[in-house]
């Protein structure tokens, strides 16, 4: 990862965790970022243009109201309801000790502004909040799909929260539009697959498959137990229930479509963008028939990735390797890094670390590089938050948030080398 270089750093006062790091992308194609640590702590970073023309890193803190004083923020999450303007919902947990000492309150406040708007304004939003009272300790809240059938169309599609507690059971959270509050929906009736698990679920992932008609949802325990089902949207029915149990802490479950590079994978590229690594956003709809993977990052055991389980379910895997069996694997992305059509893995540690795999034909899945931190790791993303068009590497460290971007001599040259491709002819080619 020596083509990335340090771009911007930001210390945060108190330490976050695996759930305290969240994006918004704004309807103009811009992306900000969301940072919360366990002290009521929220900031929002983007990079601004300034009247000389160039991109300054903002990074400023939001006063959102209802997290008293002494409340610890365990976990957040946000979506835009809207396409063309920004409409966007803002998931916080949070959880406090409440007058008598040996209880503890807990709550999801859900921030909106209710309302359509071309201008992002995330001090209004951070205002207008709906406070929904838990019986459980929170751990992830995520977002995704709601999607109900009438016949052979979907008769609605619409985003929902959902959240896993200590109380064994993941939650799901329903807009009612007409009165503007959320409100827990019965998981059998729309999401047959989260039922009461052995431990805590500490990470979640959906995925929608075949033009919304089928999902893919994986999910974690604390006690190691990992799960992943298919089903079918239109009958709300289970296909296929695959478990298997790890013995360890899993981090992070992450279900991801195999890459259809081709031989001319140069050739195939459309616009400059996309030669830049920002083809994730044009391919990965999540609703093309594609072979699935799932990576499950174990906290002390070597990470798996599970190939093509609409196929084979968990029975087709690779092992990934770690240097280092003594630190905690805590977080993973996959990205393009290098600009081959190809993901790499990208692998948080407790050692500082971050590791970057990447796949062989011939030897599998190999450890490339390591890169040094100045903290240990909590969260990693892949994201255009500057938006210049190249994705830059967001890292969460338990002392702030590092902006890594790519070295411009080496995008220069595959840039160069990408033009050439496109406009030179191959003469061995013309010779057949």
């Amino acid at each position: 990862m020596e083509q990335f270089k340090d771009a911007h750093y930001f210390y945060i006062p108190s330490q976050g965790n695996i759930y305290t790091m969240t994006d918004l992308k704004l309807a103009n194609g811009t992306t900000k970022l969301l940072v919360a640590s366990l002290k009521r702590e929220i900031f929002c970073f983007e990079y601004q243009e300034s009247s000389t023309g160039l991109l300054v890193p903002t990074t400023k803190e939001v006063s959102f109201t209802y997290i008293p004083n002494g409340a610890e923020i365990i976990s957040l999450d946000a979506f835009n309801k809207s396409a063309t303007k920004n409409e966007f919902v803002i998931g916080i947990t949070i959880i406090k000790n409440s007058n008598d000492s040996d209880t503890l309150e807990t709550y999801l406040n859900i921030y909106s502004e209710w309302e359509e708007n071309e201008d992002f304004n995330i001090e209004n939003i951070a205002q207008n909040c709906l406070n929904v009272e838990l019986n459980f300790i929170p751990y992830k809240l995520l977002h995704t799909y709601l999607v109900t059938w009438q016949g052979d169309s979907i008769r609605s599609k619409e985003v929902v929260f959902i959240l896993s507690g200590s109380d064994l059971q993941v939650h799901v959270y329903r807009e009612h539009s007409s009165d503007h509050v959320y409100k827990e929906i019965e998981n059998k009736d729309y999401f047959p697959e989260f039922i009461k698990t052995p431990s805590p679920v500490v990470w979640i992932d959906v995925y929608y498959n075949s033009d919304y008609t089928e999902r893919l949802t994986s999910f974690a325990c604390e006690c190691g137990y990992m799960k992943l089902l298919r089903i079918d949207t239109r009958t709300n029915k289970i296909i296929y229930n695959f478990s298997t149990r790890f013995g360890n802490y899993i981090s992070r479950v992450h279900i991801f479509p195999e890459p259809d590079v081709p031989s001319n994978f140069l050739l195939e590229t459309r616009g400059l963008t996309k030669c830049l690594g920002n083809a994730d956003e044009a391919s990965d709809t999540k609703n093309t028939n594609k072979k699935l993977n799932l990576i499950v990052i174990n906290t002390i055991l070597p990470a798996v990735i599970f190939h093509d389980v609409i196929e084979y379910g968990l029975t087709n895997y690779a092992t990934l390797p770690r240097h280092d069996t003594t630190s905690i694997l805590s977080c993973c992305e996959l990205a393009d890094i290098d600009f081959d059509g190809e993901k790499e893995v990208l692998i948080g540690t407790s050692a500082e670390e971050i590791m970057l795999l990447k796949r062989d034909k011939e030897r599998g899945w190999c450890l490339e590089e390591l890169k040094k931190m100045a903290a240990p790791i909590l969260g990693i993303k892949y994201i255009d938050i500057s938006g210049d068009g190249v994705k830059e590497l967001v890292v969460l460290s338990m002392k702030g948030v590092h902006v890594l971007q790519h070295d411009f001599t080496c995008l220069q040259e595959v840039l160069d080398s990408k033009i050439q491709s496109l406009t030179l002819p191959n003469i061995e080619e013309l010779k057949l």
